[in-house]
């Protein structure tokens, strides 16, 4: 047996520890290039889930730097994140499948798992002021009892918020997913409110963005609105709740605070829509302060089945206006000889049944008093935009309410229609 001196023990000793940090920095290396981490120089658009990995180590700031093809890895990624994103300013059409991928990857953040913290199931003076709303919010108030007619013996199906606030504050959608069990998507585009919509655990996507009043993705100004003074939390909230698309005209015209323009990244609502592949949406709640007229524009409609719509929206609007007159100048609806009676149907709903035969009779009609509700003095179920309202016939819907600028259209061969649509008096045209 031979017998080796310490010296030359000591010396293959070393030897094997320096072959064994080879073959391990050879094993990490080989896992690093055949791992899903370690495929980053291989990308492919086509592969959807190593995108949304690299995607998600990009976010995280967490790509292991322990190899070179690491290194060369993370740095494609970030080039292609960059142009993807320089793209997504302008313009990416609603459909491109880049697009796709950056809003899902990137902009849309998952329904929460956990209980629902909301203030409504808080108690104190904060949490009271904060729910007046459910009280003392008319609009709010006229709406979720819609809502409830319309829905509440419905299976849950899909919704789309636009204008989600903080995710609870006057929210329409709120009770179509605590008590019916529906999911959706919630899009806020001002920072603030948006910054405590995560911490409301609700079960739907959201996003902190805008939607695009274009067909192509977009980065906007969104201004943002602060109180002038010192106001409760629900007055606050309300003023936040006026921030509009820099240059649309907006219903509050920027009257209810100071001004704070940020830069908001904006999607078309169909990039949304397919995003989430959600082209089947049982609601859809607009409330986008002036822009809903380029939105709705924009939208193919023969690639999207919505059945009910909410969409607040004020005659001083002219989207819809310039919409049919500007382009060809012929398909205006006819001016009224004279301005349409006040509306004999409860809740702002039209009802003209019987209108004509008072009219030949040769009977003065002694008009019924108007119900005043605001302390601005007007009446609520004034102000309808024919325009508004012919643009959503032509796509296939009926007016089933009006309420103070709140239209609520129900898709005319829906079964829901069948079961709640009233006689709708048709709008006059040549």
């Amino acid at each position: 047996m031979i017998r080796l001196s310490p010296k030359i023990k000591h010396k293959l000793y070393q030897k094997r520890h320096v072959v064994f940090l080879i073959i391990l920095m050879f094993l990490v290396t080989l896992m690093a290039l055949t791992s899903p981490h370690g495929k980053g120089t291989f990308i492919s658009n086509e592969n959807d889930e190593l995108l949304k990995t690299l995607w998600q180590e990009k976010q995280r700031g967490q790509v292991n730097q322990g190899t070179h093809q690491v290194n060369q890895g993370t740095h494609q990624v970030n080039q292609l994140v960059e142009q993807v994103e320089e793209l997504a300013k302008g313009p990416l059409k609603d459909d491109d499948p880049d697009l796709l991928r950056l809003l899902r990857e990137r902009y849309l953040s998952k329904p929460s798992d956990k209980p629902a913290d909301l203030m409504l199931n808080r108690e104190g003076a904060r949490a009271k002021n904060y729910n007046i709303y459910r009280t003392a919010f008319h609009s709010w108030i006229h709406i979720n009892k819609i809502l409830k007619k319309l829905f509440s013996d419905e299976p849950p199906h899909f919704f789309v918020e636009a204008g989600a606030l903080d995710g609870e504050f006057i929210s329409n959608t709120l009770y179509l997913e605590q008590d019916l069990g529906w999911t959706g998507l919630l899009v806020e585009a001002d920072p603030l409110l948006y910054a405590a919509l995560p911490g409301k655990n609700r079960k739907s996507w959201s996003s902190q963005t805008c939607l695009s009043p274009s067909n192509v993705a977009e980065r906007l100004t969104f201004e943002t609105y602060e109180p002038r003074d010192d106001r409760d939390v629900a007055a606050a909230l309300l003023v936040r709740s006026t921030g509009n698309l820099a240059g649309v005209h907006s219903p509050a015209m920027g009257q209810m605070g100071s001004k704070i323009p940020v830069e908001v990244q904006c999607f078309p609502l169909f990039s949304y829509l397919l995003a989430l592949n959600a082209t089947s949406v049982g609601y859809v709640s607009l409330d986008v302060e002036g822009a809903e007229a380029e939105i709705l524009l924009h939208l193919p409609w023969d690639r999207v089945d919505v059945t009910v719509w909410n969409i607040e929206h004020r005659a001083t609007n002219e989207g819809f206006k310039v919409h049919y007159e500007e382009p060809w100048g012929l398909r205006a609806p006819p001016p009224r000889p004279h301005p349409p009676p006040p509306s004999g149907s409860v809740g702002g709903r039209e009802g003209d049944e019987g209108r004509e035969g008072r009219e030949d009779s040769g009977e003065e009609e002694v008009p019924p008093p108007k119900k005043i509700v605001y302390v601005t003095q007007h009446d609520p179920a004034e102000g309808k935009d024919p325009y508004l309202v012919r643009f959503m016939r032509e796509k296939g819907y009926r007016l089933y309410d009006y309420w103070d600028g709140d239209y609520t259209f129900v898709k005319a061969d829906s079964e829901i229609c069948r079961k709640h649509c009233t006689v709708e008096v048709e709008v006059e045209v040549e």
